[in-house]
């Protein structure tokens, strides 16, 4: 399986359709999309701000936009089995899976991150990465210049949260950063994930 990260700057965009139909057509692996929080995380950031509230209290709120944004594409997720829990996906293997996370408050708060802004949707993909045993798959709106796709990359300011940048090295899952623009190459993604052993 495959957990697949839909930055939200991806959002109001059509390359998440265009992603949505390439996992679907890569019929020889398993999917687990999950999906950032987009303008609904931007808003919060914002009215933090204003209102002064704690960041635990706008971590939630995060949470919630990453649902709002994966509400948003329920429609387009028809063939996709939502999953509410990690612990419920079914170690099946044999048989191929779609499906999409929809994240909740207590669950995220069990995962081994900081509750704060140092640890956004990019962190807790790559914690359920963990959690599943699985390679990740970042889609953002940035251009990346790797040939090579697996954990390969220099990773600049504000590209991932700080969490994400400052462990993402002690994590043994397969990591791989991709321009929207690129999903067409996701059937060679996945094959780099199977083959690769040099990460």
């Amino acid at each position: 399986m495959v957990v697949v990260k839909i930055g939200g700057s991806l959002q109001s965009t059509q390359y998440i359709k265009k992603w949505i139909h390439e996992i679907k057509l890569n019929r020889n692996t398993s999917f687990l999309l999950v999906f950032g929080g987009g303008s609904y995380a931007e808003k919060i950031r914002k009215d933090q701000i204003a209102r002064r509230y704690h960041d635990q209290e706008a971590h939630k709120r995060a949470i919630y936009a990453m649902r709002d944004f994966t509400k948003d594409y329920l429609n387009e997720l028809r063939d996709f089995v939502t999953i509410n829990k990690l612990s419920s996906i079914k170690k099946n293997y044999k048989k191929r899976k779609l499906l999409v996370w929809m994240p909740s408050v207590d669950e995220v708060n069990s995962f081994d991150i900081p509750l704060n802004w140092d640890a956004t949707s990019d962190s807790i993909a790559l914690e359920i990465a963990k959690k599943t045993n699985s390679p990740l798959l970042v889609v953002k709106s940035v251009k990346f210049n790797c040939k090579n796709y697996i954990n390969n990359f220099f990773l600049k300011d504000n590209v991932l949260d700080k969490y994400f940048t400052k462990e993402y090295m002690r994590y043994s899952q397969k990591i791989s950063l991709v321009s929207r623009g690129n999903f067409y190459k996701l059937n060679k993604i996945c094959k780099d994930f199977l083959n690769n052993t040099n990460y």
